[in-house]
């Protein structure tokens, strides 16, 4: 090796060894004391304090930055809030003067009909149909009967009632202000007028095209007798499990013993009109003029009940079909309410008396899970009516 002139080094100590270790130890800790503290300046440049303390404005807080001295600007002109634009006019109310309207204040359109049908068919077939007969799927798997658009007293309602009770609910039924706004609310209840107008619409109504009726529609078509006929509410319907009795059978009308003498027009079959809000009663619970004429006969074969003084005041019959039309909504067919919101009437004219009945008809309850409106529309007449309907019922 010594000739090639290469020089050979003899092998390195331990100590020679242990040096050259603590040197590259060294060299290390040093480069990474280097990068930590490289990553440490890179981390604490994000940390000021510009999100913490941000230029901001406090509320009722004055300031220097305005002349005035206050932080908070007044509006600009004409600034208007969510929701406070013409917030007591007829457009979000409904109302006129305190009464329910009966104009549209929007332009009457196919398109606004178009839409209607749209959010109605979205918001209130479920309980009403969509034919609107108060039959929906819900109505039919248990939850109370939905309002019948095409009763006497919801034909002859105005416009702005549906609006009314689109945006406030009724009885039962929720208000949809939150999902609905003001112009499609407009929208559902121009709807529901065409709806009410397709059940009775005359020659005129249709611009002298030919109406049929559906009977005739059923027969040339080929359809069996009855195919088309009224929908029927299963035994369910009407029921909360746990809360309310099971539906029964709507009683048979009682006789009004006494004179029949200075009584107020009745509601009849021939003229549904002679009462205010008059409408038919459901499939199977119609009183009859066999009916009636059997219960005079065997009323005056047997000696009053106990619940005559109160029958005697009023007509059984007719206050069956006045509370159909306006209390059955809340209150059930059967009475039994729907607990813990709409109270039980079954047995209500013995726990409370007429009188204090005849109070909460004219002036409404404003206490409870559920406020009643009052009814001005019932005369003293129908009233008494109710109650002896509500007296002979057991």
């Amino acid at each position: 090796m010594q000739a090639l002139g290469i020089k050979q080094h003899g092998t390195l100590s331990q100590p020679e060894l242990q040096a050259t270790d603590r040197a590259k130890g060294t060299r290390f800790q040093r480069l990474a004391a280097a990068t930590i503290a490289c990553a440490s300046m890179l981390g604490l440049a994000g940390c000021r304090q510009d999100m913490h303390n941000q230029p901001k404005f406090y509320p009722q807080r004055g300031t220097s930055f305005y002349a005035d001295g206050r932080s908070v600007r007044p509006q600009v002109q004409g600034t208007i809030a969510r929701g406070q634009e013409d917030a007591g006019s007829y457009f979000r109310t409904g109302m006129v003067n305190g009464a329910e309207g009966d104009g549209l204040p929007v332009p009457l359109t196919a398109e606004l009909i178009e839409r209607g049908q749209e959010r109605y068919n979205v918001y209130c077939t479920a309980c009403h149909s969509r034919t609107g007969n108060g039959r929906g799927m819900i109505v039919m798997r248990g939850f109370m009967p939905a309002g019948n658009f095409h009763t006497e007293r919801l034909r002859s309602a105005p416009l702005g009632h549906f609006f009314n009770v689109i945006s406030n609910g009724y009885g039962a039924m929720p208000d949809y202000s939150g999902q609905i706004e003001p112009a499609d609310r407009w929208a559902i209840a121009a709807y529901v007028r065409a709806l009410q107008l397709s059940q009775h619409a005359t020659t005129a109504d249709a611009g002298g095209a030919k109406i049929e009726k559906m009977e005739d529609v059923e027969a040339h078509e080929g359809f069996a007798a009855g195919f088309i006929k009224d929908w029927d509410l299963p035994a369910t319907a009407g029921q909360i499990k746990g809360s309310a009795p099971a539906a029964a059978p709507l009683p048979a009308p009682m006789p009004a013993p006494a004179a029949e003498a200075a009584k107020p027009a009745q509601v009849s079959e021939a003229n549904p009109k002679t009462a205010p809000l008059a409408s038919a009663l459901p499939a199977g619970a119609k009183p009859t003029v066999a009916t009636a004429a059997a219960a005079k006969t065997e009323a005056s074969a047997s000696a009053p009940s106990a619940a005559a003084p109160h029958a005697a005041a009023g007509d059984v019959a007719n206050g069956q079909k006045l509370y159909m039309a306006n209390c059955s909504v809340c209150h059930q067919p059967n009475r039994a309410g729907m607990a813990p919101m709409i109270p039980s009437l079954v047995g209500i004219v013995a726990r409370v008396g007429a009188a204090h009945i005849h109070a909460q008809v004219a002036n409404g309850a404003q206490t409870g899970p559920v406020k009643m409106p009052a009814f001005p529309q019932l005369t003293t007449a129908n009233v008494d009516d109710i109650i002896a309907f509500l007296a002979a019922s057991k």
